[in-house]
């Protein structure tokens, strides 16, 4: 079977010219803000074990690219851009001895992509074994407030909260487990829960006339969801300043988690972040973290997502006792920002120019911080001058033996009939 060579694997894309151009600066962008909160810059390998990515049960799998080496060693294109980052991390020797280390990276994701903005590159920021919870949420936050800045209002940026926090607290009180608070809600969005007694599809009954072991009923949580559905309802279209003080005054049990998330909410207003809280626990509920958020534009669109991934790291077995991360698509951070577009000169050498007169004028144009493109040939001057895009941004100009002669070079610009500019040829 033979394929079109411009065709590519179902998910991916190539781009070219602006719309890379807009990618570029997207990246550029995010690892600049990152940069500044000390996040290390790190690179991943586009290539690891398969079961890297599987051992982390996230939504990679099942839809990641797996193949057999020479060597026979199974291996799998870079499928979840958080695994990526822990790897290299892990790799660097940065997660010894328990302390704190923070990465960031902009990963090309190599897996089925159901969505148009699933992420194909993904640009995440990792803090690792950071031992305040209430530090990891408010760096999260201001790095996004950070971003929406850099983006502009035009995108309208918000984020909305849920404090799986609370989660926690109400399973604790009614005796169950973190795992098993959220396999109740994982039965509950899939399809009815075992009940209590009842034997497992892996579990074998006794044989009839064999005694059986009395072993105490797990507790229900038919109580657990009751609690969970009550304060859901409660949230729902509440102001973000007031839901705190209801859920609180609802389940006192949840009220050390109310402090911290009137904390978040409120340092979210000073930031002028647009913020919105609700307790829906069918998003994240695998994650066994506290405050967890969407990242959304003016419409609606997930742009990204953040919180902890406490539970799901612990898996790796490679020294994490505690790792956040918020990851936004690369595509759609592109398509929101103002990218800024660069002057760009269309370079003419005319027959009577000399060679290094011509390089020599060129890079004194990138050294005056213009884009250049050379013309090195231009046949029929006048349909090569149309070719030049009539924007603002874009100028052209002749090199020939007259600005060889006076030193000096003239811009035109290609959207505004005379407009020019004047530059000096001679070295500064």
């Amino acid at each position: 079977m033979s394929y079109a060579f411009e065709a590519l694997p179902r998910g991916f894309s190539d781009l070219v010219g602006e719309e890379a151009a807009q990618g570029v600066w997207a990246e550029s962008m995010f690892r600049s803000v990152t940069r500044s909160f000390g996040f290390a810059p790190v690179t991943v390998a586009p290539v690891g074990y398969a079961e890297t990515f599987e051992q982390f049960g996230s939504a990679a799998t099942g839809r990641i690219f797996a193949f057999e080496d020479l060597s026979g060693r199974r291996l799998a294109l870079t499928a979840d851009s958080l695994v990526a980052v822990l790897r290299a991390l892990a790799g660097s020797g940065r997660l010894t001895g328990g302390a704190s280390a923070l990465g960031a990276a902009c990963v090309p994701i190599a897996r089925y992509r159901r969505k148009r903005h699933r992420g194909w590159s993904q640009a995440v920021a990792v803090i690792c074994n950071e031992a305040d919870e209430l530090a990891a949420d408010l760096t999260l936050l201001r790095l996004w407030a950070e971003l929406f800045e850099v983006l502009g209002p035009a995108a309208g940026g918000r984020l909305e909260y849920c404090d799986y926090g609370v989660l926690d607290a109400i399973a604790a009180d009614e005796g169950l487990s973190p795992a098993a608070a959220r396999n109740a809600l994982h039965h509950r969005r899939r399809g009815p829960a075992p009940e209590p007694g009842e034997p497992r599809e892996a579990e074998q009954a006794p044989a009839p006339g064999e005694p059986r072991e009395a072993e105490p009923a797990p507790p229900s949580p038919a109580g657990f969801l009751r609690r969970l559905d009550r304060l859901s309802a409660l949230c729902r279209g509440l102001p973000p300043h007031e839901a705190p003080d209801r859920v609180a005054a609802a389940e006192p049990v949840t009220g050390e988690r109310m402090a911290h998330l009137r904390t978040v909410l409120a340092i979210a207003h000073e930031l002028g972040v647009r913020v919105e809280f609700a307790l829906d626990w069918e998003h994240a509920p695998e994650y066994q973290a506290g405050l967890c958020f969407l990242a959304r534009t003016g419409d609606g669109r997930t742009l990204g997502d953040g919180g902890g991934y406490h539970h799901m790291v612990r898996t790796l077995d490679i020294g994490l006792s505690s790792c956040w991360s918020t990851s936004a698509s690369v595509n759609l951070l592109a398509e929101l920002g103002p990218v800024p577009e660069a002057e760009c000169v269309h370079l003419m050498r005319m027959p009577s120019a000399d060679l290094r007169t011509f390089m020599a004028v060129a890079r004194r144009l990138r050294g005056a911080g213009y884009d250049v493109l050379e013309h090195w040939q231009p046949r029929r001057l006048g349909r090569q001058l149309r070719r030049v895009p009539a924007r603002p941004s874009q100028w052209f100009a002749l090199v020939g033996e007259k600005e060889a002669a006076s030193g000096r070079l003239t811009l035109q610009n290609a959207a505004a009939t005379g407009v020019t500019r004047d530059l000096d040829l001679n070295p500064v």
